[in-house]
């Protein structure tokens, strides 16, 4: 078996290689030992040494004024091979998310506060004078856990002019005062916004449609955001909206 390959399908490369067979090999010993056994220059493994010692495949160790180096347990290879699995399967979804394709949705999902204080920001730069925004909240929730949230939601509403957004508000007085402040501060004819009473019992979400991205918020024990952009995807949550619509208490 060529060991030399198969360290180098790990994903050491393969002076990598090299040296780390001859350190097995070795055991403890100097640079001039290590440089001969594993046939290459004294300056090429001194940088070689330490890429080992970062990856931690080597260690280090003075005995007077001299230096000598040992490798590490082989597990450790088995350790960094289970950690780059780990950070692969991480990053996929972000990485499919990336992926340009026709057909399939682009499918994002961010986690905690700052994932949720991002995808906030996002959907209300999102809003515009141009595309309708259609928005379904718990507000007693969100102004009780995260009235920032809000706060930046007026803010966002104060610089649009008449933007085209509809809402569907649910919760109890918190909400009714809500909705009071949102008519005194945009009266155009493009915004409006209907009332669903707290026996409808919506979970502790939030949801904006605009545009082929839906974006749900999961503000619960755990917090996430999935964000979903597909045409077909957007056109039926924006037909279960209408339906919700439609049977909300009217208030402008």
């Amino acid at each position: 078996m060529d060991n030399t390959q198969t360290l180098k399908q790990l994903g050491l490369s393969e002076k990598q290689a090299r040296i780390y067979l001859a350190l097995l090999e070795l055991g403890e010993s100097p640079m001039t030992e290590i440089a001969r056994k594993a046939n290459l220059k004294r300056p090429t493994v001194y940088l070689i040494i330490d890429e080992l010692i970062i990856l931690g495949l080597c260690s280090e160790l003075t005995k007077g004024k001299k230096k000598f180096y040992s490798a590490i347990h082989p597990r450790r290879l088995v350790e960094m091979t289970h950690f780059r699995n780990k950070q692969a399967e991480k990053l996929l979804p972000e990485l499919v998310a990336l992926q340009n394709t026709a057909e399939k949705p682009k499918v994002r999902m961010l986690e905690g506060l700052e994932g949720m204080r991002t995808a906030y920001e996002e959907a209300y730069a999102s809003l515009n004078n141009k595309e309708e925004g259609l928005w379904i909240s718990n507000i007693d929730f969100l102004e009780e856990k995260f009235p920032e949230v809000i706060k930046l939601y007026l803010k966002t509403l104060e610089r649009l002019h008449n933007p085209p957004i509809r809402e569907i508000v649910q919760g109890g007085e918190i909400s009714k005062n809500y909705i009071k402040r949102v008519v005194n501060l945009k009266k155009g004819k493009n915004f409006k916004i209907r009332y669903v009473p707290p026996a409808y019992l919506f979970g502790y979400t939030d949801q904006l449609i605009i545009g082929d991205k839906v974006m749900t918020f999961v503000l619960g024990k755990e917090i996430f955001v999935l964000i979903v952009e597909s045409k077909d995807n957007a056109q039926t949550q924006r037909g279960i909206f209408e339906l919700a619509w439609a049977g909300a208490e009217k208030i402008n």
